[in-house]
C-alpha cells in the first residue's frame, strides 16, 4: 500500500528549499523559461526586426572585410551597438538557417532566454543586497513580469537586451566590491562595456562606479589597500572602453566616432507622430511628463508603490546618516540604483530628448526599479510596530518562535501575501490580453470605457499584430492566393507554404484583395469602412483588416468622396481638388490613374503656418510652419476611378497652407499656397457681388472685373484648375502723378501685381479675388495676367470715374 510520503514526496521539496539559492532561482528561471518556449509562437514581430537583422549583417561583413562599406543604410544606423545581434547572425550562421519563420523565431527564442538570464541576474543581485530569498524571489518575478516587457522580451531586440545588459552589470558592479579582486572588477568592466555597446545611456554606469571606488580610496588605510583600489579602478575602466570599441566595427577607423554616436543616439534623427493623452505631439517636442505618465500607466500599481518605498528608504538612508551612506557599500549601491532609475528620466527631460513609441526607450528603468522595490519590501516585512497584528510574533510559544529570534512571521507572511496577490492580478490581467499583453494599461487609464486608452495614447505603433492578420488570411483561404497590400515582413513568420501563396502590393492598389491598416485613432477624425476582419483590445481596434474591392468599403469611400465635395469648403484645384472639411484637408480627384508603380511612393508636401506662431513646436518656431508632409500610397483611396485622401489639420487658427506634391528627381509637380485669410475676404466680397452691391462689372473679360470704392474684385464663373495659376497683373495710373511714391514716378502708374494665393480664393466652382486700391484720384486702371517669359494671357484697360 503506496504511503503519504512516496504519493507526495516533501522530502525533495526540503532538499530544494536548503538548496543554494541560485539553484532555486534557476528552478523559477527554468520554469518561465519553459512558459515562455510554449508560448513562442503565439507572438507576431515588429517592422523594426528586419532593420535590427540588416544592420548585424551590415556589420559582420564590415568586420570580416566582406564588405568596405561603413554598416548601416543610414547614418544613424552605424552607431547601434551589436553586441546582441551579432552573436544572434553568427549563431544563425552556424545552425544553416535559411528559412525567414525559423529564423525570426530563433531570435525571438534567444532574446526571451537573454531576459531570462535578466531575471537570474535580478534574483541573485536581490539576494545579496537583502539576504531574504523570498523578496529576491519575489523581485525576480516583479521583473519579469511587467506585462509589457514581457511581450517585448520576445520581439524587441534593441531596447530589452539593453534593459537585460544593465541589470547584468549591476549584479557584476556588486560582486566586484563585495569580492574586491582585480579579475572581479575586469567582469563588471566587461559588462558595463557591453551595457555602452547597447545603448549610450550605459555611460552613466562608468562615472557612477568610479565615484564609488573613489570612496573606497577616500576610507583606504593603507598605501597597498590604496593601491590595490586605483589599480582594481584603472582595470575595470579599461576594460568597459575596450570593449565599446572591440565589438564595434564601426569604430575601428576612427575611435572619435563615439562621440558623434553618443551625440546622435541621444537625440535621434527620426521624428514621429505620438498621441499621448488625447493630444497629437511630434517626438522631439513631447511634454516633459512623457516618460513619468507612460512608466505609471503601463507598471503594475503594487510594483510601482513599492519602488516608491525603496526610493524613500534609499532618500532617507543618505539624507540621515550621511557618513554612514558614504561608507557604507550597501547604502552607496541603493544610491547607484537611485541613479539608474530616476536619474535618466530627468535627463531626458532635461535634453528635450526624441521620444515616441511610449517608454520602450526606457525600459532599462524597470530592472533597477524593481530593485528598489526590493528594499521597499524588505522595509516593510520588517518594520517594527507595537501592539495588534504586528506583535503576533511574540505571543506565540517560545518553541514557534524559534529561541529568542523573533521573527515577526505575521508581518512578512502579510507583505509576503500581499505582493503575491498583485502578481496574481498582473498575471490574470496579461491572460485576459495575452497575446497582447503590450497593450497593457493599469487602473490609472480609463480601461472600462470601450475605445478610451487607444483614443489617449497609442495602442500597436509596431504593427505587431499585422502578423496576425496574416496568420488569420491563410487559415481563412487555405487554398487560393491572396494579394494584400502590407509589408512583407508581415509574412516573415509564416511557413514557406503559406508565404509563397501571398503576394505583396505595393501601395493602395485597388486590385489587392485585402489591406492591413493600423489603427492610430488620431490619425483620422472620421469613420473609417467597415472592416472586414479586427483585432480588438480594450474596446479599440488595434489592427484591421480591409477589402478594398468589397461594397462596403467602396460606399464608405464613395459617401466620404460626395460629402466632401457637396460640403467642404474648396481651397484650391490644382492636380487634385483641396478641401477642408471636418478639421481635416482633403484631395478628391474624379479621374485618379492607378499608382505608377515607379512613383508609388511620391510625397504630398503640407505645410501648415499658425496665425500665432507660438501655437507651433518650439521646434519648428524657427521654420514658421508645422510639417505634415506624407507619402501618397499610405493615404489614398481609390474607389470607381476616383480617388480621395484625408489629412488631419492641427487645432490652432491656420493662417496659411502650401501643399502639392513631390517625386523624387523631377521636383514638383504640382502646388497650392491657400491663404485662408483671403478666402475669408474672398468669401466676403463673392457674397458683395452675389447680393448686387458691387453693381455690374466694369469691365469684362477671362475675369470680370468689379470695383466699388477703393475696392477692385476679380470674379470668373466657373473656373477650372490653372486658371488662376498665372501671376496678376495691376497698375493704377492716378490723375496727379505727383501722388505716386517717388520709385513709381518714372513709370508713370503704381505697380500692385500679385499671385492669386495671396489675394484669393476658390469659392465653390468660382475663382474671386480682391485688391484695395490707393486713397488718391485714380485716372485709369490696367490690368489682366502674365506668365514670366511667355507674356500676357489677358489684359483689360478701363477710365475710372471721379
Amino acid at each position: 500500500m503506496p504511503t503519504l510520503s512516496s504519493l507526495f514526496p516533501f522530502s525533495r521539496l526540503a532538499a530544494l528549499r536548503r538548496a543554494p539559492f541560485w539553484a532555486q532561482a534557476a528552478v523559477a528561471c527554468a520554469l518561465l523559461a519553459g512558459v515562455g518556449v510554449a508560448a513562442l509562437d503565439d507572438y507576431g514581430m515588429t517592422y523594426d526586426s528586419i532593420y535590427h537583422r540588416r544592420t548585424a549583417v551590415d556589420v559582420v561583413n564590415y568586420a570580416l572585410g566582406v564588405s568596405e562599406e561603413p554598416p548601416g543604410n543610414h547614418m544613424h544606423d552605424s552607431y547601434y551597438g551589436m553586441a546582441f545581434q551579432m552573436p544572434l547572425l553568427l549563431l544563425e550562421r552556424a545552425l544553416g538557417l535559411q528559412d525567414s519563420r525559423h529564423i525570426y523565431l530563433t531570435r525571438h527564442l534567444l532574446t526571451h532566454l537573454f531576459f531570462i538570464a535578466g531575471g537570474f541576474a535580478c534574483a541573485m543581485l536581490a539576494y545579496r543586497m537583502i539576504g531574504s530569498r523570498w523578496i529576491a524571489l519575489l523581485a525576480m518575478l516583479m521583473f519579469m513580469l511587467h506585462p509589457r516587457l514581457y511581450v517585448h522580451s520576445f520581439i524587441n531586440g534593441k531596447d530589452i537586451p539593453f534593459a537585460i545588459m544593465l541589470v547584468i552589470a549591476l549584479y557584476l558592479t556588486h560582486r566586484a566590491f563585495r569580492k574586491d579582486t582585480f579579475g572581479a572588477f575586469l567582469l563588471c568592466g566587461i559588462g558595463v562595456g557591453l551595457a555602452i555597446n547597447l545603448r549610450v545611456f550605459g555611460l552613466m554606469l562608468l562615472p557612477m562606479i568610479l565615484a564609488m571606488r573613489a570612496l573606497d580610496l577616500w576610507q583606504a588605510s593603507g598605501r597597498a589597500e590604496r593601491k590595490h583600489i586605483l589599480a582594481s579602478a584603472g582595470i575595470f575602466a579599461a576594460a568597459a572602453i575596450a570593449i565599446v570599441y572591440i565589438i564595434h566595427p564601426y569604430y575601428w577607423e576612427n575611435p572619435l566616432r563615439f562621440v558623434d554616436g553618443a551625440r546622435m543616439l541621444s537625440q535621434h534623427p527620426t521624428i514621429v507622430e505620438n498621441l499621448f493623452m488625447g493630444e497629437i505631439h511630434l517626438s522631439d517636442s513631447v511634454p516633459w511628463n512623457y516618460i513619468p505618465v507612460w512608466f505609471a500607466i503601463t507598471s503594475p500599481p503594487l510594483t510601482m508603490l513599492l519602488g516608491v518605498v525603496g526610493c524613500a528608504v534609499v532618500c532617507w538612508q543618505g539624507v540621515s546618516r550621511p557618513l554612514a551612506a558614504l561608507r557604507t557599500r550597501e547604502i552607496r549601491f541603493g544610491v547607484l540604483l537611485l541613479g539608474c532609475f530616476p536619474l535618466p528620466v530627468v535627463v531626458v527631460i532635461a535634453l528635450q530628448s526624441n521620444l515616441y513609441h511610449g517608454w520602450r526607450h526606457m525600459h532599462f528603468l524597470w530592472g533597477p526599479f524593481c530593485l528598489l522595490a526590493a528594499i521597499g519590501l524588505h522595509r516593510i516585512a520588517n518594520i517594527r510596530i507595537g501592539g495588534g497584528i504586528w506583535d503576533i510574533g511574540a505571543r506565540l510559544p517560545r518553541r514557534v518562535r524559534g529561541g529568542s529570534v523573533r521573527l515577526h512571521m505575521a508581518r512578512r507572511t502579510l507583505a509576503y501575501s500581499v505582493v503575491g496577490a498583485g502578481l496574481i492580478t498582473t498575471i490574470t490581467a496579461m491572460a485576459a490580453l495575452h497575446p497582447y499583453e503590450y497593450l497593457y494599461f493599469n487602473a490609472l487609464t480609463d480601461t472600462k470605457t470601450p475605445g478610451a486608452p487607444g483614443n489617449r495614447y497609442e495602442m500597436d505603433y509596431w504593427r505587431v499584430a499585422h502578423s496576425h492578420l496574416m496568420e488569420y488570411l491563410v487559415a481563412r483561404y487555405p487554398d487560393d492566393t491572396l494579394r494584400v497590400r502590407a509589408g512583407k515582413k508581415n509574412s516573415r513568420l509564416l511557413s514557406q507554404s503559406d508565404r509563397n501563396r501571398v503576394f505583396i502590393v505595393r501601395g493602395r492598389d485597388q486590385d489587392a484583395d485585402f489591406y492591413f491598416d493600423l489603427r492610430l485613432h488620431y490619425w483620422r477624425d472620421t469613420p473609417d469602412p467597415p472592416a472586414f476582419h479586427s483585432i480588438r483590445a480594450y474596446g479599440s481596434d488595434i489592427a484591421i483588416i480591409l477589402a478594398p474591392n468589397s461594397d462596403a468599403y467602396l460606399g464608405h469611400y464613395r459617401a466620404k468622396y460626395d460629402d466632401v465635395a457637396a460640403n467642404g469648403t474648396l481651397l484650391a484645384r490644382t492636380g487634385f481638388d483641396i478641401y477642408a472639411y471636418d478639421g481635416a484637408i482633403y484631395y478628391i480627384n474624379a479621374d485618379c490613374p492607378p499608382l505608377d508603380p515607379s512613383h508609388v511612393d511620391f510625397w504630398i508636401f503640407l505645410r501648415v503656418t499658425p496665425d500665432n506662431l507660438a501655437d507651433l513646436p518650439a521646434n519648428r518656431r524657427e521654420h514658421g510652419y508645422e510639417n505634415r508632409d506624407f507619402k501618397f500610397s499610405s493615404r489614398v483611396d481609390f474607389f470607381d476611378g476616383k480617388c480621395v485622401i484625408e489629412r488631419e489639420l492641427p487645432g490652432y487658427a491656420i493662417e496659411r497652407i502650401h501643399t502639392g506634391r513631390l517625386v523624387s528627381g523631377e521636383g514638383q509637380l504640382w502646388r497650392a499656397d491657400i491663404n485662408l485669410a483671403a478666402r475669408a475676404a474672398a468669401q466676403a466680397v463673392y457674397d458683395s457681388i452675389a447680393a448686387g452691391d458691387y453693381g455690374p462689372p466694369v469691365v469684362q473679360a477671362d475675369f470680370d472685373v468689379y470695383l466699388r470704392g477703393n475696392d477692385l474684385a476679380y470674379l470668373k464663373k466657373p473656373c477650372d484648375a490653372g486658371d488662376a495659376d498665372a501671376q496678376f497683373f495691376l497698375h493704377i495710373f492716378p490723375v496727379d502723378p505727383a501722388d505716386l511714391p517717388a520709385v513709381w514716378r518714372d513709370l508713370r502708374f503704381f505697380n500692385l501685381d500679385f499671385q492669386f494665393a495671396d489675394h484669393g480664393a476658390y469659392i465653390g466652382d468660382n475663382c474671386v479675388a480682391e485688391r484695395e486700391l490707393p486713397p488718391y484720384p485714380i485716372d485709369r486702371i490696367r490690368t489682366g495676367q502674365f506668365v514670366s517669359g511667355e507674356g500676357r494671357l489677358w489684359g483689360v484697360e478701363f477710365p475710372v470715374a471721379r
